[in-house]
């Protein structure tokens, strides 16, 4: 028979004490982030389950996984890779991932899913950004959420993001350390908080090193409903663009292409994600690669512990990625 794991067996494999390792899965103050971290890390590698767990053994094992039409263009979108990855790590963990994908209109009018509706459902994941109103309308429900890859401050809900934020500081530095002044941002800020944010770090680093910044340098991609748009060069061109996404960046490519540019000979692009369902051949992108994989960890940790405590809070985790250095950028110093 196998034995039962206690919170005794993940403290003494930390050296931290009983108390410390409750607290860290109740979510409750009197515990670092780092050290919260590593309990939660060994819980789950020791297959700890609460006791809070055996009271109820009709828990609904159902999960919603809510996405926009808009994010599945196709069966290799990066959201459907998402969605893929959480739907598997579910499964192990004895959830069912039902997938409910929310047309625009449905989105723009804040109609609330019919699995949500009646209720089949434990707890909603929303993967990818949505309307106010779709959030507002769906938190009156009173059903658990995780929002994945986007953060709303209206909304007192755990959230997981990649560091956006450090990813686009990250991004604009390698270019200037390449010998890149002038870089341009391709991104319409106005459609996500993650192209904001990507934006917002870029912008953080030229400000700290007094890099020219003007707005004809900020190229929109999409409209404000997300739809891709054509990408417009400015009169005055920089010499490297930092792109919101991979797609985005391959488009910049052949755009540049056709305008009569060399990349990175003329100008240096760059991507953000490591990952786009249409990658030209021969294009090798520099880009920083979002650490799906942690984000999908973390987002099955939270509806775990929520199956035993319905009060469980994280709170917003940051999920830090990595610069990926291919060949669409050339050293200038």
């Amino acid at each position: 028979m196998k034995k039962l794991v206690t919170m005794r067996d993940i403290a003494n494999g930390l050296g931290v004490s009983v108390v410390t390792v409750s607290k860290a899965l109740a979510g409750k103050d009197g515990v670092g982030d780092d050290l919260r971290q590593k309990i939660l890390i060994r819980a789950d590698e020791l297959g700890y389950v609460s006791k809070s767990d055996k009271k109820n053994e009709s828990v609904n094992k159902n999960i919603a996984l809510i996405v926009a039409e808009r994010f599945l263009t196709d069966n290799n979108s990066f959201y459907f890779k998402v969605y893929h990855k959480l739907s598997m790590e579910l499964s192990k963990k004895g959830f069912i991932g039902i997938l409910e994908i929310v047309r625009a209109e449905d989105e723009n009018r804040g109609r609330i899913p019919k699995v949500v509706q009646t209720e089949t459902v434990d707890q909603v994941v929303i993967i990818g950004e949505m309307k106010m109103v779709f959030l507002e309308n769906l938190s009156k429900v009173g059903i658990n959420m995780i929002f994945f890859d986007f953060e709303n401050e209206e909304f007192d809900v755990d959230s997981i993001i990649g560091d956006n934020v450090t990813g686009g500081y990250i991004m604009t530095r390698y270019l200037a350390q390449k010998g890149y002044t002038n870089i341009g941002y391709v991104g319409n800020y106005t459609v996500t908080r993650s192209i904001l944010d990507r934006l917002m770090g870029h912008l953080k680093y030229k400000l700290a090193k007094n890099l020219p910044m003007p707005d004809y340098w900020i190229i929109s991609d999409r409209d404000d409903d997300g739809k891709n748009i054509d990408l417009k060069l400015p009169a005055e061109m920089p010499d490297a663009f930092f792109c919101n996404c991979d797609e985005t960046a391959y488009r910049m490519i052949k755009t540049l292409e056709n305008a009569g540019y060399k990349v990175p000979e003329d100008i240096a692009v760059v991507g953000y994600d490591d990952y786009s369902s249409q990658i030209p051949e021969g294009v090798e992108l520099t880009t920083y690669r979002v650490n799906i994989d942690e984000m999908v960890r973390q987002c099955v940790h939270i509806v775990s512990q929520r199956s035993l405590n319905a009060n469980y809070r994280r709170g917003v985790m940051l999920v830090h990625g990595d610069l990926i250095e291919r060949k669409t950028v050339l050293a200038r110093v």
